[in-house]
C-alpha cells in the first residue's frame, strides 16, 4: 500500500532534466504509495552537494524536486553511518538492519538485491517498484494487518477510524492487536508519536460502558509502553455521515470497505489506498487537531498497553 524508498542523492541531483523530474517526482508522495526515506537526516544537503557548478535553472528545478519529495518522509533512527563509505554502501548496510522497499540508485556495483537502477525501472516487471493501490483481503486479523504493515511500521501518527469499534467484541480486538504489533515491530524510526481510535458515540454505548470496556479489555491487546487515545465523535446535524472505515497516517491513508473488524472464514474486504485529495479531506475531518467533519462532546482518554512482545 505505502512503501519506503531510499533515494541516492547523486541520482536525485540528476533530476534537473524535466523528463526524469516528471517521471520520478510524480511517483512519490501522498496517494502514490511511495514515500522517500530521510536517509540520512542530512539527505537534502547531500543532494545539494552534488550540484556544484550547476546553472540557475537547474538549481531551481532541483529545489522543487527536493521540496516535493520531502513533503512527507520516513524518519529513520538508530543509523550507524560510516563516513568512509559511500551513500550507497551505507544504504545497503542499513537495508540489512531494517529493510527499505528498495534503494533507487544510478548503478548497482555490488549486485545488491535491494538496489534498483533508476534507468531500468519498470512498473510492469519490477515488483519492488510496483505498488498496489487496491486489493481484496481476507477478513482475518493477521491478513488484514499484513496488508497494511508497510504503512503502519513507517508512520509516526496512526488514526484508526471505525464507527462501530467496540472493545467488548473480540472481532474488533483481534485485528486491533495485530495492527499494533505490525506497527511496533521492525520500525525504521522511533516509537509512534500518536495513536488514536475514533468511533461513534451513537453506536458504542454509554460513556461509562465504553470507558470501562476499554480499560478492562484493551491493555492486553496493546504492546507494552504504547498508549492509545480513545475518542468518540458525533455526527453534526446535516453534516457528514460517520460510516466509512479508515486508517489515516502521516504518510497517507487506506480504506477498508467493510470494517476494521475480522469476519468469517470465507469473507473478504476491499482495501484501497486513498488519493491525495481524498486523504486530505478525511484527515481534516477526523485527524486534525480542529476537526472539520464531526463533533467531540465527551472527553477522550488513554489506554496503556501491557502486552509483552518477544524480541522487543
Amino acid at each position: 500500500m505505502i512503501y519506503e524508498y531510499a533515494l541516492e542523492p547523486e541520482l536525485v541531483a540528476t533530476w534537473t532534466d524535466r523528463r526524469d523530474y516528471r517521471y520520478f517526482v510524480e511517483r512519490f508522495g501522498l496517494g502514490r504509495g511511495r514515500i522517500i526515506s530521510r536517509f540520512p537526516k542530512r539527505w537534502a544537503r547531500l543532494v545539494w552537494e552534488q550540484l556544484e557548478g550547476a546553472g540557475e535553472m537547474e538549481r531551481k528545478r532541483l529545489e522543487e524536486v527536493i521540496v516535493r519529495l520531502s513533503e512527507r518522509v520516513v524518519r529513520r533512527a538508530g543509523i550507524d553511518w560510516d563516513a568512509e563509505a559511500s551513500w550507497l554502501e551505507n544504504a545497503e548496510r542499513e537495508d540489512t538492519r531494517c529493510a527499505f522497499r528498495a534503494i533507487l540508485a544510478r548503478t548497482n556495483p555490488r549486485g545488491h538485491p535491494s538496489v534498483l537502477v533508476a534507468a531500468d525501472v519498470d512498473e510492469d516487471s519490477e515488483p519492488r517498484w510496483a505498488v498496489p493501490h487496491g486489493q481484496a483481503v481476507e477478513r482475518k486479523a493477521t491478513v488484514m494487518a499484513n496488508a497494511v504493515a508497510s504503512v503502519l511500521r513507517c508512520s509516526s501518527v496512526v488514526i484508526f477510524v471505525d464507527p462501530h469499534f467496540g472493545p467488548e467484541r473480540p472481532r474488533f480486538r483481534r485485528p486491533f492487536e495485530a495492527f499494533l504489533e505490525r506497527m511496533v515491530r521492525n520500525r525504521p524510526g522511533g516509537p509512534p508519536d500518536r495513536i488514536e481510535v475514533l468511533t461513534e458515540i451513537e453506536k458504542t454505548g454509554t460513556p461509562e460502558f465504553f470507558r470501562s470496556e476499554c480499560d478492562a479489555r484493551l491493555p492486553k491487546n496493546i504492546p507494552e509502553e504504547v498508549r492509545v487515545v480513545m475518542r468518540r465523535l458525533r455526527q453534526k446535524t446535516a453534516g457528514e455521515i460517520f460510516h466509512n472505515r479508515y486508517i489515516l497516517t502521516d504518510i497517507g491513508g487506506v480504506i477498508f470497505g467493510i470494517g476494521l473488524d475480522d469476519g468469517d472464514d470465507e469473507e473478504t474486504d476491499d482495501l484501497n489506498l486513498m488519493a491525495r485529495a481524498q486523504y486530505e479531506l478525511r484527515w481534516a475531518q477526523f485527524a486534525s487537531h480542529v476537526l472539520t467533519g464531526f463533533e467531540q462532546d465527551e472527553a477522550s482518554f488513554e489506554v496503556a498497553g501491557t502486552r509483552k512482545l518477544a524480541g522487543l
